[in-house]
């Protein structure tokens, strides 16, 4: 029934484009008057608009408007006979009736560009900074208030176990901590609009990610050096370097249920596989002559006593390792519905399982409750917004070795996207 609201001012608006070449046509010239004594001529019935004029008939003389014509011509009514349109008129603009759906031009399908923004640090001592470009485009029948809009983002990250102070270049790293991991990813959002029903809200009742991430760190380290003929000798390290290159796939999913005036439920999933490396946990310290530095002066001798000097290091020993992992994600929530949220809030749980005998951990789980906020947003019209998530977490990791570590985390993020709802297959 909405739906036929929306067309019927459409199709007035159609039938009176179509009409108005036909009234625009003029009534032929009266005929000359009958001499006297001939008998009456029949009337004659109009012709149709649609049919053709006769061969060899007059040519039909334009008429004036009449005098009481209007400039333009009222709003047609469903089920009324249109009026005539003086020629050369405007047809003013029909309203939309009261209670109609929104017309497709307010569900933003032009062309947005998109410059989403990540800053996060945890109490574990990670890093996070991820900045990134992309376009909103929609796509359907104008007419049509359901269709699909599709996002597309390209972010660069750029990781670190070191601490946000590391990461953005406040403090130097230690001796053994990596590289920070450099990363591309690319991201697709598929969200079906639909602003049809009094419970529509300002988010789409489903939305579907799919995406992927390549990139690439360096890896030093020391692994075996060359054997010794003597076999009784210790065993000899070289410095060794390793560049590898993780990815990751995977998809998300979130639904927006219609829920009451200001809030609506929430329910969201995502599945991703991971190929990581992770460093060695095993270091060793080594140290080479490098001096003598000045102890004094001798009492009795009065000359200059010294002592060796030597420089020592700590590195990483043995290779990183390649693993494969699986991780599943799901979330459930409330989020404040009107075009001016202001919060979102979810509890859930992430379960990450080894696939190879490689990976440091077999299985983790880790409970989390996320909350959004919004800090502040652009100017109207831009369509971007700041945020700030508080995200509490639990986590029970069993270790390959046997061991279980039990811990809890809170993590602080600043973002800068369009809405609550990123556009990255793995921010939930």
């Amino acid at each position: 029934m909405k739906r036929s609201l929306l067309l019927l001012p459409t199709a007035a608006l159609l039938s009176l484009s179509l009409s108005s070449p036909a009234l625009a046509q003029s009534a032929p010239p009266p005929s000359d008057p009958a001499p006297p004594g001939a008998p009456p001529t029949p009337p004659v019935a109009p012709a149709s608009p649609a049919a053709p004029v006769p061969p060899g008939a007059a040519p039909l003389q334009p008429v004036a408007p009449a005098p009481d014509a209007g400039t333009a011509a009222a709003p047609a009514q469903p089920g009324r006979a249109i009026s005539p349109v003086a020629p050369g008129a405007s047809i003013a603009p029909i309203a939309p009736a009261a209670g109609a759906p929104i017309s497709p031009a307010a569900t933003g399908r032009e062309l947005v560009y998109l410059v989403p923004a990540e800053v996060t640090g945890a109490s574990d001592g990670t890093a996070l900074a991820r900045v990134g470009f992309g376009v909103l485009a929609g796509f359907g029948e104008v007419t049509d208030p359901t269709a699909w809009d599709v996002s597309t983002v390209l972010q660069a990250e750029v990781a670190t176990d070191s601490g946000l102070a590391t990461l953005i270049g406040l403090s130097s790293a230690g001796e053994t901590a990596q590289a920070p991991v450099g990363s591309l990813r690319l991201s697709a959002s598929f969200a079906r609009l639909d602003f049809e029903g009094e419970g529509s809200s300002a988010y789409p009742p489903l939305i579907l990610y799919v995406g992927g991430k390549v990139g690439r760190t360096r890896f030093s380290y020391l692994g075996p050096g060359p054997e010794r003929r003597d076999e009784s000798l210790p065993p000899t390290f070289v410095p060794r370097e390793l560049v590898a290159v993780p990815w990751s796939v995977g998809a998300a999913a979130v639904y927006v249920g219609e829920g009451g005036k200001k809030l609506a439920p929430t329910l969201e999933g995502q599945i991703a596989f991971d190929s990581r490396w992770t460093a060695s946990t095993d270091t060793l310290d080594w140290c080479e002559p490098v001096g003598d530095v000045v102890r004094g002066v001798d009492p009795v001798t009065q000359s200059t006593q010294y002592a060796p000097v030597n420089r020592c290091r700590r590195e990483v020993l043995g290779a990183p390792t390649q693993s494969q992992e699986l991780t599943i994600t799901a979330h459930a929530g409330l989020v404040d519905k009107v075009a001016n949220a202001t919060f979102r809030a979810a509890i859930g749980a992430r379960v990450a399982v080894a696939l190879n005998d490689e990976a440091p951990a077999d299985v983790g789980v880790n409970v989390r409750a996320p909350v959004y906020v919004t800090l502040a947003r652009a100017p109207e019209g831009t369509k971007y917004r700041g945020l700030i998530r508080l995200m509490p977490a639990l986590s029970v990791i069993r270790r390959s070795t046997g061991e279980t570590d039990v811990g809890g985390m809170i993590e602080i993020s600043f973002l800068g996207q369009r809405a609550m709802f990123s556009d990255n297959y793995t921010d939930l």
